[in-house]
């Protein structure tokens, strides 16, 4: 079984300064999102995840936490999570009050997820040296994982505990979000759940293996049901009207994330950072994204209903992986072309996906 999961990072489509900015336009966007959350659990999605960025228009989420709890008012069997919390850059006993709490307002239907972050702007506006936050993740990972599963565990010399308590444990392991060569194999070894992302397939392919390997060396589970992989997916009724729709839309969108992302000098990356000098590259530079190549690569998937079936089920067999993270709805697509695909893939793809046994 492949499970298909909707991403929404979610970005402001108009003017991208904070003179354009536009209220009315801004609540228009929230409204609408709730609903294509709603959408998205009757379509069949197995869940939700939501991001974190700061200071930018690529994303109108910084506190992730606050769309879980909300839509979590409006749902009732879909999953929902975040991919990721920056934890870096948040107190992780916060973080853990934090999912315990919504562990409660989901009623238990929480995914966490928690990533080191590359975003060196938002870490120069936050002032933390980039040296940082490696050392800040993986301590910062460990306090939160022993305060959900403990019930009494110790901070600062002292005795004490969360309240509430998660409502069950133990706590599902969490997913964490890599892209560096050296992170995928952490993953495995520590037992943790992988999610990765905008890379071409035979790279996805070789960091599950190393993944893999690394989970099965340590004894722990290594199955397709461990790993996912975010791809850019939309879907309208023939390939030529879903490339007019999306091309546009990502070329905003990858505007977006140039400006708020991508290192300012990719011949000079931080420590431990260095294998983004190479991974940023295709996405940097001032004109629109080469389309054809990343089509080819994998990392986006563009199409009619059946075009896009193929495509991930093919990805799904070579990765062999349970989770497909659908990046639904970005760039300049507005709510009846998102709302569109959604119903399509609900209709004609993760039904597939969910009859697709990855390893067979």
């Amino acid at each position: 079984m492949v499970k298909s999961w909707l991403f929404d990072i979610f970005n402001y489509p108009y003017v991208p300064t904070a003179e354009g900015f536009d209220p009315q336009k801004c609540q228009e966007l929230y409204d609408w999102h709730l609903e294509s959350w709603e959408l998205a659990e009757k379509v069949g999605f197995e869940g939700i995840m939501f991001s974190e960025h700061h200071y930018s228009a690529y994303n109108l989420s910084p506190s992730p936490h606050l769309l879980i709890a909300a839509i979590a008012q409006r749902t009732k069997r879909i999953r929902l999570g975040v991919m990721i919390n920056i934890l870096p850059m948040h107190n992780p006993r916060r973080l853990a009050e934090e999912c315990a709490m919504l562990d409660y307002l989901t009623h238990g239907r929480l995914e966490i997820g928690v990533g080191r972050g590359v975003d060196q702007k938002e870490y120069m506006r936050e002032g933390i040296p980039m040296e940082e936050v490696r050392p800040r993740f993986e301590e910062g990972l460990d306090f939160m994982m022993k305060a959900l599963n403990q019930k009494v565990f110790v901070k600062n010399g002292h005795e004490t505990s969360l309240w509430p308590q998660p409502l069950k444990r133990p706590v599902g392991r969490p997913w964490i979000s890599a892209l560096s060569p050296e992170t995928m194999p952490w993953c495995g070894k520590h037992g943790y759940r992988l999610a990765t992302a905008f890379q071409p397939t035979p790279n996805v392919k070789e960091a599950f293996a190393n993944y893999r390997a690394a989970a099965r060396a340590a004894g722990h589970p290594a199955g397709p049901e461990n790993t996912m992989v975010l791809r850019p997916v939309f879907v309208a009724e023939t390939d030529e009207k879903a490339r007019a729709i999306a091309e546009p839309a990502l070329n905003h969108l990858f505007g977006l994330f140039r400006e708020a992302v991508i290192f300012e000098d990719l011949d000079h990356v931080p420590e431990t950072f260095e294998f983004y000098s190479t991974f940023f590259r295709p996405f940097a530079g001032g004109g629109p994204v080469s389309w054809d190549i990343l089509s080819d690569l994998g990392i986006f998937v563009i199409g009619s209903p059946s075009t896009v079936r193929d495509r991930l089920l093919a990805q799904a067999k070579e990765l062999q992986t349970g989770n497909i993270l659908m990046w639904g709805s970005f760039g300049t697509l507005t709510e009846e072309q998102t709302m569109r695909s959604y119903e399509l893939l609900g209709r004609e793809v993760i039904p597939a996906l969910a009859a697709f046994n990855p390893t067979a």
